[in-house]
């Protein structure tokens, strides 16, 4: 394989932004996934790239698979990202489905989650077949719908249930995001190596509807409102596997980490690290939807609230549900019921393997730190991990990524880390060779 700074002059940052900016002008919010991979099929075609194919769950749902074959037999590689974005949300400066460019960023829903890293992803195919597919083993890019809202129906799910022939043979992964992080001062590429798990139920209160002159001890709203007040937010708990896991990014200090009183010494007045901190040490339970009532002058018959936790691999879904029923049960008697919406597993990933030493030998090697860390969201990784392959997220920036702006305002990538988030890339894959 050619060296970076010669495989370098293969690519135009231009093309990539360009192309940046005609996908976050999707607003592919849960749905027109199918129109990102028009796209990218598109320009697949002008570089005379022939395997891929746009797999729907149903119309307008696609799952992009495109596959980069080197010259022999040897490590296959998977990347996934996703084209879905969430919805914009409030307080933006600009039009977020503008992909307008300001002061060197990229703005838009989408920008860093995950449209910049698919973009990448379909130029390091290009790359490699501009330069003549000059490497051993198998590239294959999965750009999968819904990833967002995690319907067990679309996405990768569907893709493991329907077409599994995907995952086979393949050694490893690379998941969405990572990029450049400041941690208690210490600035590093991180490298996530697994995630908490996410669990969103969706909790019924029934009850009669009257008139609002009618008031009771009974009123719906009066019963949803006590029950959120008295769930939990946190609860403090030390995960053993994640504990141990984080021994080569934290070394001893990681004991402070999962120590209540002691963990306030690492937080130094970082607002970053102190979030972390607590999500790291905490299972977090939230009230994301509450919706209840359709007039001002009546009492409603139902109300409906959405409690997303956080969890550790040492909890699943039941765990949450009885959380629920015990805090319910002290309020109402039997007149709920609590559904189960969405189940993201959390996942680890080791570091005794190949990829994993390539990626730190790679992060080095651009005269980088590498901070292998747990995400405390949660992604398709799981899901992935779920079958057997390791995953890694990895994506070299030179900004830091702002944490913020990911499902918040304005949200933006520095243009030229396309660049760089394609160097790492490619320097993987020739390490790997």
């Amino acid at each position: 394989m050619l060296s970076w700074n010669e495989a370098r002059e293969y690519i135009e940052l231009e093309e990539m932004c360009e192309l940046l900016r005609k996908i976050i002008r999707i607003p592919s919010i849960g749905s027109r996934e199918s129109e990102v991979a028009y796209e990218i099929i598109d320009l697949l075609e002008e570089e005379g790239i022939k395997e891929y194919k746009l797999l729907e769950s149903e119309e307008g749902r696609g799952n992009l698979i495109i596959d980069v074959k080197g010259r022999s037999e040897g490590f296959n590689l998977l990347f996934i990202g996703h084209s879905d974005v969430v919805p914009p949300g409030e307080g933006w400066s600009i039009n977020p489905f503008s992909g307008e460019e300001r002061d060197g960023y990229i703005y838009g829903r989408g920008a860093i989650d995950d449209k910049s890293q698919i973009v990448v992803y379909t130029y390091l195919a290009v790359l490699l077949n501009r330069l003549g597919r000059d490497f051993r083993g198998r590239i294959r890019i999965l750009i999968a719908a819904d990833e967002e809202l995690q319907n067990p129906n679309h996405g990768v799910r569907y893709l493991i249930k329907e077409h599994p022939y995907i995952f086979k043979g393949i050694h490893g992964a690379i998941g969405e995001l990572g990029g450049l992080v400041s941690i208690g001062g210490r600035k590093a590429q991180a490298i996530i190596i697994g995630e908490k798990g996410s669990v969103s139920h969706k909790v019924m209160l029934k009850g009669k509807g009257r008139h609002s002159s009618l008031v009771g001890e009974d009123d719906l709203i009066k019963i949803g409102s006590e029950f959120l007040l008295r769930l939990p937010r946190k609860i403090y708990f030390v995960s053993e596997t994640f504990k141990n896991a984080l021994k080569d990014a934290f070394g001893w200090k990681r004991h402070l980490i999962f120590n209540r009183l002691l963990s306030k010494h690492l937080m130094n007045n970082d607002p970053i690290l102190n979030m972390y901190i607590q999500a790291l040490s905490h299972i977090t339970i939230a009230s994301t939807i509450v919706r209840a009532g359709e007039a001002h002058n009546v009492i409603p018959d139902r109300m409906e609230i959405i409690i997303n936790a956080r969890i550790f691999p040492e909890q699943n879904e039941s765990w949450v549900r009885r959380l629920i029923e015990k805090t319910l049960s002290r309020i109402t008697k039997n007149n709920y019921d609590i559904l189960l919406q969405t189940y993201v597993p959390a996942t680890l990933s080791t570091t005794d393997n190949l990829l994993y030493k390539k990626i730190v030998e790679t992060i080095r090697e651009m005269n980088y730190t590498p901070l292998p860390l747990i995400q405390v969201g949660s992604s398709d990784s799981a899901w992935v991990r779920s079958l057997g392959i390791p995953v890694y997220h990895f994506f070299t920036t030179t900004k830091e990524l702002e944490i913020d702006r990911i499902h918040g305002a304005d949200e933006r990538i520095w243009k030229k880390d396309l660049l760089k988030a394609l160097e790492g890339y490619y320097r993987l894959i020739t390490n790997i060779q």
